[in-house]
């Protein structure tokens, strides 16, 4: 009885590994993840690339070139003063201001440089800082003119 048995099992077993090999044979072969068709193996060289990505594109405007300071023009003797070309050279963004200790500070950008100055102080020498709110900065150049500096950044 246990040959018939162990016969029995052998049989069942081998049918049921045919049909597992029927069954894998009648599936869709699984895709590849490469489709070797259109690799291309030496047919060809390659195209250069049309720009290198790690630099500006060529579009990019140049530069401009960088003039040497020159002396402020005197008006003419028939030129009146209000249209003589401004004297005032400073060139700052007001970000904003800070009150500490009773006092307003401003804090300004010069040549990609954070600074604070009060009311009083000199930016640099000749310019002056006459006034001092949380919208405005007036400086006075060394000819006397003024100029007001608004603030800049996010506005409400």
């Amino acid at each position: 009885m246990a040959t018939r048995h162990a016969r029995t099992v052998l049989a069942l077993w081998a049918c049921a590994g045919a049909l597992a090999w029927g069954a894998a044979q009648d599936r869709p072969a699984v895709k590849p993840l490469v489709r070797k068709d259109l690799l291309v193996f030496g047919k060809s060289e390659a195209a250069p690339p049309l720009r290198d990505i790690f630099r500006p594109s060529a579009a990019a405007p140049a530069p401009a070139p960088v003039r040497a300071a020159q002396p402020a023009a005197k008006p003419g003797p028939g030129v009146p003063a209000s249209e003589a070309p401004s004297s005032f050279d400073l060139n700052i963004s007001y970000v904003g201001s800070v009150k500490s200790g009773g006092q307003t500070l401003a804090l300004i950008l010069r040549g990609g440089q954070t600074e604070s100055v009060r009311q009083g102080d000199e930016i640099i020498p000749g310019y002056k800082v006459i006034s001092l709110t949380a919208e405005a900065l007036v400086v006075q150049g060394p000819t006397g003119e003024t100029r007001t500096f608004q603030k800049q950044g996010d506005r409400p």
